[in-house]
């Protein structure tokens, strides 16, 4: 693993996080791929076999935002520089490359394009992209506060935000599932409730993980377990989720919806997040371009990919045979990817002279420091 300076500057990406950016982004496509309102597979697959299949799937990636967030707070622990550039660029490249799947959905249908249509196309699946915008901004705040505090105080906000943002909302959430009790109103989040985690808050206890990983690397009390004792507790871990998941879903047919096991606050889906990172942290990979090449595609594969899955044909997979419907998952999402990678380096080759005379123009304004 190269090192990184306290500035947050690397000499070159290192390629063992770069591949782990790359399965995650692999990741958020599977969970699409299995979720009803996405790809459709929870939605119509047919025999338990295949239910397991997804849920296994499921299980295994399902801390794939934790981690990106989680990998964001390890990396910016000692920036406090924000470019608003950035923000500005991501929205900006959502709202290009939306538009253009907008025009080729809808045009050739020839009938009038709604404001409500058009305005489909963003939400509520990228809810991601603007949550994360809001805590791009703020984390330089985060890192003054946590910089301020001693060793232990940062180990006293993490168990009191654990405590509150994680394992309370579970129980709050078991306690409803069990006694079929509403319980809208008593958690620490919101109103609504902890909404499975797709909340700034959880973004906020992630980005703290990870700065308290950073910490704990830079003061050489790096993990001291072998990566093949990480490698047992991750699987120990998934089939935890996976177990819990199955259960919900055959012996008490609930809703997807209605899983807490895939709750993003989850406690073993916060633990999942945890040892994927500690392993390929550890990861002895040279520097590999191929790999960084590739990896530049993991955040726009986000914003690609949920235009391409109704061309792969999931509806007819999860009804067939649970083999084939691993491997097409597999390469499901591999393709989806790779045609992601090439629909980004186009976009590149278009907007990129573009967003650096941009860049030019507006660069003492462009930056702030918190």
């Amino acid at each position: 693993m190269e090192k990184i300076s306290k500035s947050g500057a690397k000499a070159q990406r290192m390629s063992n996080i770069e591949l782990l950016r790359i399965i995650t982004a692999l990741g958020v496509i599977i969970l699409h791929y299995n979720n009803a309102n996405l790809g459709g597979g929870f939605k119509f697959v047919e025999g338990n076999a295949n239910k397991i299949v997804l849920a296994f799937f499921q299980a295994c990636f399902i801390c794939a935002v934790n981690l990106f967030i989680l990998i964001s707070g390890y990396f910016m622990r000692h920036s406090q520089k924000r470019d608003l550039l950035k923000p500005i660029e991501l929205i900006g490249q959502l709202v290009i490359l939306e538009g253009i799947f907008l025009c080729i959905n809808e045009l050739p249908n020839g009938e009038a394009l709604t404001l409500e249509k058009a305005l489909s196309y963003f939400k509520p699946g990228y809810w991601f992209v603007f949550v994360y915008v809001a805590l791009y901004l703020i984390s330089p705040y985060i890192n003054i506060v946590w910089e301020k505090l001693t060793k232990d105080g940062k180990k006293v906000l993490m168990a009191i935000m654990i405590g509150l943002f994680a394992i309370y909302p579970m129980i709050i959430d078991m306690f409803s599932y069990i006694s079929k009790i509403e319980m809208t109103g008593t958690t620490t989040v919101g109103l609504d409730g902890a909404q499975a985690g797709y909340t700034i808050v959880n973004f906020a206890l992630m980005y703290i993980i990870g700065l308290f990983l950073r910490d704990k690397d830079e003061a050489g009390e790096e993990n001291t377990k072998k990566n093949s004792k990480t490698v047992l507790l991750l699987i120990l871990n998934i089939l935890v989720i996976l177990i819990w998941s199955i259960v919900d879903l055959t012996v008490f047919n609930r809703g997807t919806a209605l899983i807490p096991a895939w709750n993003y606050y989850n406690p073993f889906v916060i633990t999942e997040a945890i040892l994927f990172f500690t392993l390929f942290k550890n990861l002895k990979i040279k520097h590999n371009p191929v790999i960084n090449l590739l990896a530049t595609a993991s955040f726009p594969s986000y914003l690609i990919h949920m235009n391409l899955l109704k061309y792969f044909g999931i509806e007819n997979m999860v009804k067939g045979n649970p083999g084939l419907l691993i491997l097409h998952i597999i390469g499901c999402a591999v393709a989806i990817y790779i045609i992601s990678f090439i629909i980004n380096f186009i976009y590149g080759l278009i907007f990129n002279p573009l967003i650096r005379l941009i860049g030019k123009r507006w660069t003492k304004n462009r930056k702030y420091e918190a």
